[in-house]
């Protein structure tokens, strides 16, 4: 793949991600309670931010240094991992017990469907890479 289909591949992936986080944080908004308003927020959120840095630093990988994809995924799926455990400790210490339940089957919800996604993308793209 040359530059312009990387690009094209990464804008892809971009709009893709924003576009399933924001119809998981409308279905939350429009079908959940009060109470699962904050964890989705949270959740949409960090799906947001972290996946369209991965997408960009996969541009920047595949361009540049197409050998250490391989690598680039497995990196990729432990920090994302790390950072939710970080989310999960830090809306413990700010939450306390009583809303910890809903939030993390708010999360998990925004976290599987992102994984997914992730995983059917880069499957399909990387073969041609």
């Amino acid at each position: 793949m040359n530059k312009r289909e990387l690009k094209e591949k990464t804008i892809l992936y971009v709009s893709q991600v924003v576009s399933l986080s924001i119809v998981l944080w409308f279905a939350f908004k429009i079908w959940g309670d009060a109470s699962v308003q904050t964890p989705s927020f949270v959740g949409c959120l960090f799906t947001m931010f972290f996946y369209v840095i991965d997408g960009c630093v996969w541009f920047w990988v595949a361009l540049r240094h197409k050998d250490y994809l391989t690598q680039f995924f497995t990196g990729t799926s432990g920090l994302r991992f790390l950072l939710t455990l970080a989310i999960v400790g830090i809306y413990y210490m700010v939450a306390g017990n009583a809303g910890m339940m809903t939030f993390l089957l708010v999360y998990i919800a925004y976290y599987l469907v992102l994984l997914i996604h992730h995983s059917i993308f880069f499957s399909r793209v990387s073969k041609r890479v």
